[in-house]
């Protein structure tokens, strides 16, 4: 894999992302807030995991999850609307044709019902997929380094930080919470939080609970 470019954010919330559709366009972005403070080995273990998501391609991964669900979205509402206003061979004029018509509404009506849920049934496995790839970076990070107590490490002290960041600060950040290495604020804490930080990131808990046991499978194989 080519080495990816790296940049350096002058923003004091402690935070990490990669961005670039594959490998050889890939930027790692890690944040002054961040460099300052965790140390030499715990930002490695941060830019570890971000490398992952670059090897693994996750960014272009998530835009084609992202597209196509925006286009089955788009696609269920222009049929509903279109089957509301019989845009599906509906007969004009007066009479048997009419009546015909009016029978069918209500029954076209929940079929599109059906397929509007069918489609936001399926929605969830964005999300799903995403948190797998968190998952899979921290991983594959931790593998990288040798050492995945280095990563927990660092994504409790991160997670400790931002609570600490101020509210306007994150409110600017937040559309890029799918992106970073920690979001906003941790979903297993119990705070209010976006509905895409909740479904984007899984739990430290999750995160930390993954680690361990590799650490511990690490540790036999040594």
């Amino acid at each position: 894999m080519p080495k990816p470019r790296v940049a350096i954010a002058d923003v004091d919330m402690p935070n990490a992302f990669a961005t670039g559709r594959s490998p050889k366009k890939a930027v790692v972005c890690a944040t002054t807030g961040l460099m300052r403070r965790l140390d030499e080995p715990e930002i490695e273990a941060v830019l570890a995991h971000e490398i992952s998501h670059v090897a693994h391609r996750d960014v272009a991964i998530m835009t084609i999850a992202s597209t196509l669900g925006v286009v089955a979205g788009l696609t269920t509402r222009m049929m509903l609307y279109a089957g509301l206003f019989g845009g599906f061979g509906g007969r004009g004029g007066g009479g048997r044709g009419n009546q015909g018509g009016q029978q069918l509404g209500p029954h076209r009506a929940r079929g599109h019902g059906g397929l509007d849920r069918g489609v936001r049934d399926q929605l969830p496995a964005h999300p799903a997929l995403s948190r797998y790839r968190e998952l899979a970076a921290d991983r594959s990070g931790a593998l990288l380094i040798g050492r995945p107590s280095v990563l927990a490490a660092a994504l409790i002290k991160v997670t400790g930080e931002m609570s600490r960041i101020p509210t306007r600060d994150l409110r600017r950040a937040e559309a890029f919470n799918a992106f970073f290495f920690t979001p906003r604020a941790d979903p297993g804490q119990g705070r209010h939080l976006p509905l895409d930080t909740l479904l984007h990131h899984p739990t430290l808990e999750r995160r930390l609970a993954q680690l361990s046991e590799l650490e511990a499978q690490l540790g036999q194989t040594s």
